[in-house]
């Protein structure tokens, strides 16, 4: 967006049990670091979500194979730069080597090892390059180490993301804090996004599975700022347990869930708010539907409609723009029953536009850099919220010029 929110400091926020770093290893063509590690003392519990694109990156097929066989992991590498997608059995067969290579650097299984990559798809990752750097990047890693991975790990986000916390669950002290990258072809199942988010609490790996699951779904899989899917897509969270001996307790792990969504959440607005190209963060919140997916599907194709995503770059409350992306979604509503909400500002309900003050006022609250569209359907108990940006000619620019 036009000016950049400042960098969260991540120093507070180094996790017990795990040392991180990031280095230059020559892969990006514009330069900067491009090689991140995430190092655990031990083998871990780790959760992964992936994307659900058909057409996926060799690392994700890796990465995503070794936790369904077991939900544990060493270390993390990460390139930018090269996405190591549409690259075949190449590319499966780089993405195994690097792992080896890892592997035997650190004395540990090469199963052990998650792969991620991002950048531009159908380039062969320069091997060379990465034979050279990854002991560089293992010796530079150490336990204050998460800015220079969330460097690292960056293609066209113009600012590191991370955020972290810590808290007390079950009389002890549990922090959770993580990074992520993507700015752009971003919509939910997942985006083009690589999130990794480190806890030292004590969570075996399946129930750490299920939360992941549950979580990514509230954040990572809730926001949009173009529709698109991508190949690489990753979301790992890793629990070293080195807080505590002691699991977590039944009422521990809820209070974890909600320490992971506070982490989790602000990490994907972050990814809407460095949008390529907006100027606009915006929460399309759908509620009184008839169903889970009914809010869903409503909320996700307000949120992807080129035709809102413009009105709201024009700060212009077309409530008919609304009212009709809710109307084609496939949810079950009665149109007579619908409210539309820009803010605190009822500009449409009771089957009537409520009037050019009403407009006026709502044109103010979209002149702000953040804020909420609701739509009110008026048929059940169920919400939906997506995080979304609008759309705006500089986003085309930089995704004319991508790859040139």
């Amino acid at each position: 967006m036009s000016e950049a929110a400042p960098e969260t400091s991540a120093e507070p926020f180094c996790v017990k049990g795990f040392r991180l770093g990031g280095v230059v290893a020559g892969i990006k063509k514009r330069g900067g670091p491009d090689l991140g590690i995430i190092i655990a003392e031990g083998r871990v519990a780790c959760a992964g979500v992936f994307t659900k694109n058909l057409v996926e990156a060799a690392p994700v097929t890796l990465s995503r194979a070794r936790l369904v066989q077991e939900p544990v992991a060493r270390v993390v590498v990460v390139n930018s730069g090269n996405a190591n997608a549409c690259t075949g059995e190449v590319g499966l067969k780089d993405a195994t080597e690097t792992a080896v290579l890892v592997a035997a650097l650190l004395g540990c299984e090469s199963r052990d090892v998650q792969i991620c990559s991002t950048g531009v798809i159908g380039a062969p990752l320069p091997m060379e390059k990465l034979r050279t750097s990854l002991p560089v990047v293992l010796e530079a890693a150490h336990a204050h180490g998460l800015p220079e991975f969330a460097r690292a790990i960056m293609t066209t986000d113009t600012r590191p993301k991370m955020r972290g916390e810590s808290v007390l669950i079950d009389g002890v002290e549990i922090t959770v804090a993580g990074a992520c990258k993507g700015a752009g072809m971003i919509h939910p199942n997942m985006a083009t996004m690589l999130a990794f988010v480190l806890t030292d609490a004590s969570v075996d790996g399946r129930s750490l599975e299920a939360i992941w699951r549950r979580v990514c779904g509230r954040t990572f899989n809730a926001i949009s700022i173009d529709g698109d899917t991508s190949t690489n897509d990753t979301a790992l969270c890793l629990a070293s347990g080195a807080a505590s001996e002691q699991a977590l307790t039944s009422e521990g792990l809820v209070a974890f869930e909600a320490v992971l969504d506070r982490v989790a959440g602000e990490l994907s607005r972050d990814i809407v708010r460095d949008a390529e190209g907006a100027t606009k963060a915006v929460s399309i919140i759908v509620r009184g539907a008839a169903n889970e997916a009914d809010a869903r599907t409503a909320a996700s194709t307000i949120a992807t409609s080129p035709l809102v995503k413009t009105a709201i770059h024009g700060e212009d409350p077309n409530w008919g723009r609304l009212v009709a992306a809710a109307g084609r979604s496939g949810a079950a509503f009665d149109p007579a029953r619908i409210s539309v909400f820009v803010g605190d500002v009822l500009i449409f309900g009771q089957n009537r536009w409520h009037g050019a003050l009403a407009e006026r006022l709502a044109h103010e609250v979209m002149k702000r850099r953040e804020f909420d569209i609701t739509l009110d359907l008026g048929a059940g108990s169920w919400a939906h919220t997506v995080f979304t940006c609008d759309l705006s000619a500089e986003y085309v620019r930089i995704n004319a010029d991508y790859r040139s």
